[in-house]
């Protein structure tokens, strides 16, 4: 500037205010050109409105299928202790061992009567058979051949009692070793190594992890309309995206006075032991009688996202006729078939949801709906007739 007048020539002006137009045009054109330049090819399908069973909502706690206290068979020392709180232990596994000394004597001295009784029975035996012998040629009496008799079924007698007598003591030293009666968990230890436990005292608590039983409670309005077998679905909080599948093992007829209620029994399978007694869940029983209409959508239309939540790819077309993809927030029920039913999101009946290529797709993209591949034609059966 240095002191002279900065002016503005009114051509400049007028190229610059005649650009704008075109330069904003091209702003807009710009992303909408992008957009568009690659639609994503993807296959449809079709949301659905289908009759489904009714089902009751119920609220229950998992407990164990089976728990017992474990205690051993005969009073003693505590001499080895294999789990702790916490092991986990087979059919058969060992839990602990008292001190076996003073049965294993009587075993040692049951075995001695035994080997004895077996001598005093062979003995009688040969006594016996040569007195038989000496009678075909006269020269033993009929009392004596009488008497040796006698004397072997007394041995064989004894020999019976001194054998049962090594099988008590035998069982008296396995009586010391108390070993598991199923699979499972040891949730309590209660004894230590040098303790002295009684025949009647519990040692540990051993509890089945690998079926777990669901105790819900079931209002007296829907007694009648849940039966043994009906399938269940389970929501567990401490797995909350997971659904577990069980069925009503039983309905307990011992109502809640004040609530009106009953309980209700389902058991499932646990190979993970992932479920644990305690844990809460929410319970979705099949009713015997009823149907419901539901959206339903393939599974495979379904994207589980990283925070938890579930979402599927409708597409619309644009206000140019451009099918577009939309993300809708989605909460699944329960599974038929190959379908899933949808409790809540924006989708209605006859809606297009992106079944393969929506692992990438973006809000607003562009999608290239392709035909589905034809499934493949069923192989003929073999002729068997016979030939001739």
């Amino acid at each position: 500037m240095s002191g002279r007048d900065f002016r503005v020539r009114p051509n400049a002006l007028r190229r610059v205010a005649g650009a704008l137009p075109a330069l904003a045009a091209l702003l807009l054109v710009l992303p909408a050109a992008a957009k568009d330049e690659a639609p994503s090819p993807v296959t449809l399908a079709e949301v659905k409105r289908e009759l489904l069973r009714a089902e009751t909502l119920l609220t229950g706690t998992s407990v164990p299928l089976r728990r017992a206290a474990l205690s051993p068979r005969v009073e003693g020392l505590v001499m080895e202790l294999a789990v702790d709180e916490g092991s986990v232990v087979g059919p058969g596994d060992p839990i602990l061992t008292l001190d076996t000394r003073l049965a294993e004597l009587d075993l040692a001295a049951a075995s001695a009567r035994v080997a004895e009784a077996e001598a005093r029975q062979r003995d009688a035996v040969r006594i016996r058979d040569e007195l038989l012998r000496l009678k075909q040629g006269r020269h033993a009496s009929k009392a004596d051949i009488e008497s040796a008799i006698a004397g072997v079924e007394i041995a064989d007698a004894a020999l019976s009692g001194a054998r049962a007598e090594l099988e008590r003591a035998q069982e008296l030293v396995a009586r010391h070793r108390l070993t598991a009666p199923f699979a499972g968990m040891v949730v309590a230890k209660l004894v230590e190594i040098g303790e002295w436990v009684q025949q009647d005292a519990a040692a540990v608590e051993l509890v089945e992890l690998d079926r777990i039983r669901v105790r819900a409670t079931l209002p007296q309005r829907d007694y009648a309309r849940v039966a043994p077998g009906s399938e269940a679905r389970l929501r567990f909080d401490a797995l909350p995206q997971r659904v577990f599948e069980g069925e009503v093992v039983a309905r307990v007829a011992a109502g809640d006075e004040r609530t009106r209620s009953f309980p209700v029994l389902i058991d499932l399978p646990n190979p993970e032991r992932q479920l644990a007694p305690g844990m809460s869940a929410r319970v979705s029983v099949e009713l015997s009688d009823g149907t419901i209409e539901a959206l339903t959508v393939p599974r495979d239309a379904v994207v589980a996202r990283s925070d938890g939540t579930r979402q599927v790819w409708r597409v619309d077309d644009d206000a140019g006729g451009v099918p577009r993809a939309q993300s809708v927030r989605v909460e699944i029920g329960r599974a038929v078939g190959d379908r899933l039913e949808v409790l809540s999101g924006a989708l209605d009946a006859g809606d297009k949801v992106v079944l393969l290529g929506n692992e990438n797709l973006k809000p607003g993209q562009a999608v290239a709906p392709q035909e589905p591949e034809p499934a493949p034609p069923a192989e003929p059966a073999p002729d068997t007739a016979a030939v001739d």
